[in-house]
């Protein structure tokens, strides 16, 4: 239920945000201002990167693996200032190894998550040219989350965050209807809840993540 009402909230907070900016530029754009809009198809190839600082988690070569994310965008530019919001769904997954489990030395199980989120991230920024510069919050929802630990696997949806707040920076570059970008992403609150409840210390990994995208545009104004 709260997860529902964040979401509902967020997405109210954006329509809000698109409508007062298109009824503003409707209203001045015919003396004073340059208007455009964007809308359509987004891909994302996110990079994570997972920190921990400990001696009883090590996290492999392979455990920050390649995520995916997809979904639409929608850009309204007035001059060079623009707002980009956008709806994607997301899926993630990584692995940590435990040194020394449950005391016994020489004992290194691991562990892998895979979490499935609804991601809205919101660019503010600046054209320059056919170059963009943009930073903006992000809020991702958990949806679902599954770790699978010691031949179990176990559903800890309910284990994480339901919410968590990232921030983001990127430079974009606009090729006639497509849209490429690069961003450097890093989290605000817990990107996940204490591992406490498999190693019985509080452990809170801490993520960033760089991440590559390509947008269409079917709608241009």
């Amino acid at each position: 239920m709260q997860l529902r009402k964040w979401g509902e909230m967020i997405l109210k907070s954006l329509i809000a945000t698109i409508a007062f900016m298109g009824s503003f530029s409707f209203a001045q754009a015919q003396d004073f201002y340059d208007v455009s809009y964007k809308a359509g198809p987004v891909f994302k190839i996110v990079s994570p990167k997972i920190r921990i600082d400990s001696d009883y988690v090590l996290i492999p070569e392979e455990g920050n693996e390649i995520g995916y994310q997809f979904g639409l965008f929608a850009k309204v530019r007035v001059n060079n200032v623009y707002v980009q919001p956008e709806l994607l769904v997301s899926t993630a997954q990584s692995r940590l190894d435990f040194l020394n489990y449950d005391g016994v030395v020489g004992f290194n199980p691991s562990a892998d998550f895979e979490f499935t989120t609804l991601e809205i991230p919101l660019s503010i920024g600046v054209n320059i040219g056919n170059l963009r510069l943009d930073t903006g919050p992000g809020f991702s929802l958990m949806l679902s989350g599954s770790e699978y630990f010691l031949n179990e696997r176990i559903n800890v949806t309910q284990e994480y965050n339901q919410m968590t707040i990232l921030w983001r920076f990127g430079l974009g570059l606009d090729i006639n209807h497509l849209l490429l970008d690069f961003k450097y992403e890093f989290g605000l609150s817990k990107t996940e809840e204490s591992l406490s409840r498999l190693i019985e210390r509080e452990l809170v990994p801490k993520q960033s993540q760089l991440v590559f995208s390509i947008g269409y545009s079917i709608l241009r104004d």
